[in-house]
């Protein structure tokens, strides 16, 4: 019995830490440093792009997009299998990162983009995309093009 009740205890620990640790959805993020844009683009691009997971995706866009999340997690999911195709991924065969940061101006609002070349899953060739942030009225930065 005393067993039944500490495993109790520490799966409800293990589920309030796992969901304390959950990225806030539209948060943006403040550091729009060039080192950090990449970082967070790369981070992207790996852990939530490649591996099927939009957490952070939903993480980094603008808090005007609220009224489209349900219809935007759908067209992830739908979007990822027609790319990459139905089998787990964890690396990419071809994944290649400008060093230089382009910036300009959406209205008004200042805009970085990082170029960037990828290949993996059932892709028969390479695709160029780009990680575009911009920065809103919040001084924080959004994610202005998914790739």
């Amino acid at each position: 019995m005393r067993s039944v009740a500490s495993l109790i205890t520490l799966s409800s620990m293990m589920l309030f830490s796992t969901s304390a640790s959950a990225l806030e959805r539209f948060a943006g993020i403040e550091d729009g440093s060039d080192a950090n844009l990449k970082a967070v683009c790369q981070d992207y691009m790996v852990n939530s792009y490649l591996k099927n997971d939009p957490e952070i995706f939903f993480h980094l866009l603008p808090k005007s997009m609220v009224s489209r999340a349900e219809r935007l997690e759908k067209k992830w999911y739908e979007g990822h299998l027609k790319r990459f195709g139905a089998e787990s991924l964890t690396e990419y065969e071809l994944f290649d990162m400008k060093d230089e940061v382009e910036k300009s101006e959406y209205k008004g609002h200042p805009v970085k983009s990082i170029s960037i070349k990828y290949q993996a899953g059932v892709m028969k060739r390479y695709r160029r995309s780009s990680c575009s942030f911009e920065q809103f009225e919040d001084n924080r930065w959004y994610l202005a093009q998914k790739p």
